[in-house]
């Protein structure tokens, strides 16, 4: 039982690992994908607590330090995805799902009145 609780430790660490990698904040479909590896990971996580509090893994401070530790990877990066993901929503909502095209200014053209995109 111990290493089916570890490959799930293992296997949430891994798509972590993938959906950093795969994060691009301009490409919904791989903003997506990241929201789907990081929930896969959370449910994972959910699993290997499992087994640690039905003792079929041992608590030792080691493993609940990596546990805390993959845990808050899980949390910062579902932030940030859950942040692009409502960015993505709210644009297709302001333009009507036409891409926005942007003018020298770095305001959404043909929006007067609001104010620049573009913060220095």
């Amino acid at each position: 039982m111990q290493s089916t609780a570890h490959r799930h430790l293992e296997r949430a660490r891994l798509e972590i690992r993938q959906a950093l990698s795969g994060w691009d904040a301009a490409d919904l479909p791989r903003v997506e994908n990241s929201c789907q590896l990081l929930s896969a990971a959370a449910g994972d996580l959910r699993l290997f607590e499992s087994a640690v509090r039905a003792g079929d893994v041992p608590a030792t401070a080691e493993l609940c330090s990596t546990l805390l530790a993959v845990k808050k990877e899980v949390i910062e990066a579902t932030r940030v995805v859950d942040a692009c993901a409502a960015f993505h929503r709210g644009l297709a909502a302001r333009t009507g799902g036409a891409p926005p095209v942007y003018n020298a200014e770095g305001c959404i053209a043909d929006e007067p009145g609001l104010e620049s995109e573009v913060h220095a």
